[in-house]
């Protein structure tokens, strides 16, 4: 064997071994700066200071004192907790009807819902911005809060579509039909049967139809008038990175990593 060959399987050998720990450096460096940087100060006209120093918390104490950041984080939960809800709910009754029709019919709407998913966020958002505000259309609806509403709604139930159906489609009809023997009626055995075998997929709706609202920018941007969410907030201090941004965004991936901690500790503690 050659020394260039020995070189090669060396290094193909390395690459074996080392190259999941560099995939994930280039994940997860950028989300430690954030954090690192996040303890460096501001500077006079609330832009985050790129000079490393001695490490302060007076991001942290200063965030919850910046009004534009509060007025943003709150429309964006009051927001996601209106449209989540609505969103999964949609969704359960749609998903309870194309798996009562398992026909032609059924394949279409799941069609239609994966067609909606990969038409780009610009399109949707432009095509409701004109429904908003075309004058032909006798809706008079103002842009902001409202729109907001209803543009995240007609998103974000594809998705919780695509979330819950799976789990549906694993429902026994003997399921409803022992339920009906029992002496329950339609309505209790679609509350205290059905939603309770769906709960694992409800939640996991409600998660992904939460971030989805809380993240969204594009569609938002363009239906919200003057409405102001975390997303069009960062966005408007595109001339220079904000302070808030950062340590908002600091405080976001510390959780995330908590979660997915506790998370990985239970997981080990049941498997034990």
């Amino acid at each position: 064997m050659t020394l260039l060959t020995r070189t090669k399987f060396s290094f193909l050998n390395f690459l074996k071994r080392t190259y999941i720990y560099l995939v994930l450096l280039l994940i997860y460096i950028p989300m430690i700066i954030i954090i690192i940087i996040s303890f460096n100060g501001q500077t006079n006209k609330g832009n985050i200071n790129l000079n490393f120093g001695v490490p302060t918390v007076v991001n942290y104490v200063l965030l919850f004192k910046d009004s534009d950041f509060l007025n943003a984080l709150f429309n964006s939960i009051l927001l996601a907790i209106c449209v989540a809800p609505i969103s999964v709910f949609i969704a359960i009754i749609t998903c309870f009807g194309i798996w009562n029709n398992k026909n032609i019919k059924a394949k279409a709407v799941m069609g239609i819902t994966k067609v909606s998913i990969v038409n780009p966020d610009i399109i949707t958002g432009i095509s409701l911005s004109l429904l908003f505000i075309s004058s032909f259309l006798p809706i008079g609806i103002n842009l902001g809060f409202f729109t907001v509403l209803l543009a995240h709604i007609s998103f974000c139930v594809p998705y919780a579509i695509i979330a819950i159906y799976p789990r549906m489609q694993k429902m026994k009809v003997n399921l409803i039909n022992a339920s009906y023997d029992l002496g329950y009626s339609k309505i209790s055995t679609f509350f205290h049967v059905i939603l309770k075998y769906l709960m694992p997929s409800i939640i996991s709706a409600l998660i992904i139809v939460v971030s989805l609202s809380f993240d969204d920018f594009v569609i938002t941007n363009l239906v919200n008038g003057s409405f102001s969410t975390i997303s069009t907030e960062i966005y408007s201090a595109r001339k220079g990175i904000k302070a808030w941004v950062v340590t908002f965004g600091a405080i976001t991936i510390m959780i995330t990593f908590l979660i997915v901690l506790i998370n990985l500790f239970i997981k080990r503690k049941d498997k034990k």
